[in-house]
C-alpha cells in the first residue's frame, strides 16, 4: 500500500506541476502585452502623432482593465469553473489585439490595449487561484515563488522581441506577435488544461457578497495594499523608463530595451530567495520592505540635485524589483491561504486591485512632468512608505485563523 500511495502522490505532483507550467505560460501572455512595445514608444508616438509621454496611457489603460476585470472573473470561476472562464478571457484578448494591430488613431490603440487587459485579467486571477487549488502550506509558498520567477522571464525577453520586430517590420509587428502567441496558448489550454475548482456541496453566497468577508478581514486588506504598492512601484518605473531613457537621455530603441530589462533579474532573484531561503516569512518580508524603502529614497534623492543618468535610474529600480520579488509570493500566500472556498474571489481582489492600483499609478505618472526622475522617485518612495505602514501591524501580531478558513 505504501508503494501505491507513493505512485499516487507522484502522479498528483506531476499533474500539479503541469498545471503550474501552463499557468506560467498563460500569465506570460499578459506580461508580454504590457512591455513588448516599450522599445517602440517613440515610433508609436510619431506614427500616431502624439507626444512620447502620452504613450504611457496605453500601458495605464491595459493595467486598469487588467485589474478591474479580475473582480468579475474571480467569482465567475468560483461559480462556473476555472477552465471556461480562462477560455473566455483569451477570446476577449484576441479581439483587443486585433484592434491594436489595425489602429490608425491613438485612441483606437488605447482602446485595443484596454480590451487586451480586459481579456488577460483572467490570467491575473488564475495566477493566485490555481496554485491555491492544487497546493497547500509550504508547497503553496514554494509554488507562488516559482510562479513569480516564471512570470518574470517574459518581461525579460518581451522588450528584446519588441525591439527586433519594430526595427525590422515596424511597431505593429509587436501586436501581430502577441496575436500569434495568444492563439497558440489558447489552443494549448483548450487541449490540456483540466478543471481545478474544488468540489463544494454548499450554497454559494450571491455573486458580489462573496467579497464582504474578505474586505472585512484586516490581515487580508493589509496584504492586499502591500501587493498594490509593490506592483504600482514597478509599473510606474516601467511607464516612465522608456520616456526618460529614450526621449530625455536620447538613447536608441535597442539600448532602451536592454536597459529596461536589466532590473528584472533582481525581481527574479527576490522571488527565488523568498521560496528557497530557510528564514521565517516575517524575516524575509522585512528584507522586502526595507529594500523597497531604500530604493524609493535612492530614486528620489538624485532629482533634488538635478542628477539623472542610467545608473541613478537602474540601481534604485533593481533594488525595488528585488524587494518586490520577495514580497509578491509572501504577501500573496498570506492573503490567499486562509480562503480555500473563496479562492477565485480572493484571487480576484488580490490580482484585480493590485493591477488596478498599478494602472492608476502609471496614469498618474503620465500626467506628471517627465523631464527628470523627480516624479518617478517621489511616487516610488510614497508607495514604499505605504508598504511599510501596512506591514508594521502585521509584523507585530501572531498568525491568526480568519473566518476564511471556514466555508462561506
Amino acid at each position: 500500500m505504501t508503494g501505491y500511495h507513493s505512485v499516487v502522490s507522484l502522479m498528483k505532483d506531476q499533474k500539479s506541476n503541469a498545471i503550474l507550467l501552463m499557468l506560467i505560460v498563460l500569465v506570460a501572455v499578459g506580461q508580454m502585452s504590457q512591455t513588448i512595445y516599450v522599445p517602440a514608444v517613440s515610433a508609436i508616438a510619431v506614427a500616431l502623432a502624439v507626444p512620447d509621454g502620452s504613450v504611457q496611457q496605453v500601458m495605464a489603460a491595459y493595467l486598469m482593465t487588467y485589474g478591474s476585470s479580475q473582480l468579475i472573473y474571480g467569482p465567475l470561476s468560483d461559480s462556473y469553473g476555472r477552465r471556461p472562464v480562462i477560455l473566455l478571457g483569451m477570446i476577449i484578448f484576441i479581439i483587443g489585439t486585433l484592434i491594436s494591430l489595425f489602429s490608425v488613431h491613438f485612441a483606437q490603440l488605447v482602446l485595443g490595449s484596454a480590451i487586451q487587459g480586459l481579456g488577460t485579467g483572467v490570467a491575473g486571477v488564475m495566477a493566485r487561484t490555481l496554485p491555491r487549488d492544487v497546493y497547500h502550506g509550504a508547497d503553496l509558498r514554494c509554488a507562488n515563488s516559482l510562479l513569480n520567477m516564471g512570470i518574470l522571464v517574459s518581461p525579460l525577453i518581451a522588450p528584446l522581441i519588441g525591439a527586433i520586430l519594430a526595427s525590422i517590420y515596424g511597431w505593429r509587428a509587436c501586436f501581430a506577435f502577441l496575436l500569434i502567441l495568444c492563439l497558440a496558448v489558447s489552443l494549448a489550454m483548450l487541449r490540456w488544461l483540466p478543471e481545478t475548482r474544488p468540489y463544494y456541496d454548499g450554497v454559494r453566497p450571491p455573486f458580489f457578497s462573496r467579497y464582504r468577508p474578505l474586505l472585512a478581514e484586516g490581515n487580508f486588506v493589509r496584504y492586499l495594499i502591500m501587493l498594490i504598492g509593490a506592483l504600482a512601484g514597478i509599473a510606474v518605473f516601467e511607464a516612465c523608463c522608456g520616456v526618460l531613457l529614450g526621449s530625455v537621455l536620447g538613447l536608441n530603441s535597442m539600448t532602451v530595451s536592454i536597459l529596461f530589462i536589466l532590473p528584472i533579474p533582481a525581481a527574479f532573484f527576490g522571488a527565488w530567495f523568498a521560496g528557497r531561503d530557510k528564514r521565517s516569512s516575517q524575516t524575509i518580508m522585512w528584507y522586502a520592505v526595507n529594500s523597497c524603502l531604500m530604493a524609493g529614497l535612492l530614486m528620489w534623492l538624485p532629482a533634488w540635485f538635478g542628477i539623472m543618468n542610467v545608473w541613478t535610474l537602474l540601481v534604485p529600480a533593481a533594488l525595488f524589483f528585488f524587494g518586490a520579488g520577495m514580497l509578491f509570493p509572501l504577501a500573496t500566500t498570506g492573503a490567499m491561504e486562509p480562503w480555500p472556498w473563496l479562492a477565485g474571489t480572493a484571487g480576484a481582489l488580490v490580482g484585480g486591485l493590485q493591477n488596478l492600483g498599478a494602472g492608476l499609478s502609471a496614469w498618474l505618472s503620465a500626467m506628471l512632468p517627465q523631464k527628470d526622475q523627480f516624479s518617478l522617485g517621489m511616487l516610488m518612495f510614497a508607495l514604499a512608505l505605504l508598504i511599510l505602514f501596512c506591514w508594521l501591524p502585521l509584523s507585530r501580531r501572531p498568525a491568526e485563523s480568519p473566518v476564511g478558513l471556514h466555508r462561506p
